[in-house]
């Protein structure tokens, strides 16, 4: 039996990029990433990308998944907006107008899965100028305590029953980053073991 090296802490996906996301209980891991995880993005009018980087205010956001697709709650708006209302309401925040576009987990800018561990920023080996908010998606106990993931780069996880490979550690963030290997569902609770 491989060793089981900690528990998921908690589950985050971030429906659409550059907002804040939402907390699970449970989730399905597909062949790229976690369900409905950055499958929302926003675009110019050029069709080129408008990101957190191009105008900060949009962490200001939130997205969810409902039944119905995806709800937006921006500040000095209704909650739960969609479609025309929500692209309005964010394209005031941004300075700019914007519209959502959606895509079947395409608009991860490195990896599917970033798994940190909890508590990882007190870490000695965290990057300098580290985002304290790594906007992971699997947060971690670890039994050896924060910032052991970092020497996993190339091995193999088991979590519920879905497997990742570690690729690497991100240059300005914690934790690492992962493929998915094989998909399956994940809750938290569920033990992490170290499989390759």
């Amino acid at each position: 039996m491989e060793p089981t090296v900690g528990r998921v802490r908690s589950l985050q996906r971030f429906p659409l990029k550059s907002a804040a996301g939402e907390r699970l209980d449970a989730v399905a891991v597909t062949p790229t990433g976690l369900a409905s995880d950055r499958r929302w993005a926003l675009q110019g009018p050029d069709g080129e990308p408008v990101t957190a980087r191009q105008a900060p205010s949009l962490r200001e956001s939130a997205a969810r998944v409902s039944d119905d697709g995806l709800r937006v709650d921006v500040p000095g708006s209704p909650d739960g907006l969609t479609g025309a209302d929500a692209e309005g309401a964010l394209s005031l925040l941004a300075g700019r107008a914007v519209r959502l576009v959606e895509s079947d987990g395409r608009h991860h800018d490195v990896a599917a899965v970033h798994v940190v561990s909890h508590g990882a920023e007190a870490a000695e080996d965290a990057p300098d100028g580290c985002d304290p908010d790594p906007r992971a998606n699997l947060v971690l106990d670890l039994d050896d305590g924060p910032g052991g993931e970092r020497g996993w780069v190339g091995r193999t996880l088991a979590v519920g029953g879905a497997r990742l490979r570690v690729t690497r550690t991100p240059k300005h963030c914690l934790g690492v980053y992962a493929e998915v290997l094989a998909p399956g569902d994940v809750t938290v609770g569920d033990a992490v073991r170290l499989v390759g």
